[in-house]
């Protein structure tokens, strides 16, 4: 029965560590691309049309870098979202429409922050 027990805690112990870590890498990689989206709109506000778009495709090459690290730890979808927004907003820069290229970038914004809220550590993601 002490066997059981401490197989049973040990067990335990390395599940919340592997939760865990995966949320905090998630959350870390989130943060990241959450900057650059911020840093994107932020610099075509200031009129600097070309620091948007290094920073777009800077967002898009760490969005395939961790692409398939986040399959494993998020929702498809979500993901596919957040890929069709950054592409969507480079349209947007290359045939100057600012009034959708804002929308894409804020819809961006609020994909990973969807992402980040269905992948929290909470008692509903935990059944």
């Amino acid at each position: 029965m002490k066997r059981l027990l401490i197989t049973v805690i040990a067990v335990l112990a390395v599940c919340l560590g592997i939760c865990t870590g995966s949320v905090l890498t998630l959350n870390r990689i989130l943060d990241e691309a959450h900057l650059y989206s911020v840093e994107v709109f932020e610099q075509m506000e200031q009129g600097n049309v070309a620091a948007a778009r290094e920073g777009l495709v800077a967002l898009a090459s760490l969005w395939d870098e961790k692409a398939a690290l986040m399959e494993v730890l998020c929702f498809h979808d979500d993901l596919h979202e957040v890929k069709e927004r950054i592409i969507q907003a480079e349209i947007c820069i290359e045939y100057t429409d600012m009034e959708d290229f804002y929308g894409s970038v804020a819809l961006i914004g609020e994909a990973i922050e969807h992402i980040r809220d269905q992948e929290a550590l909470n008692l509903t993601n935990l059944y």
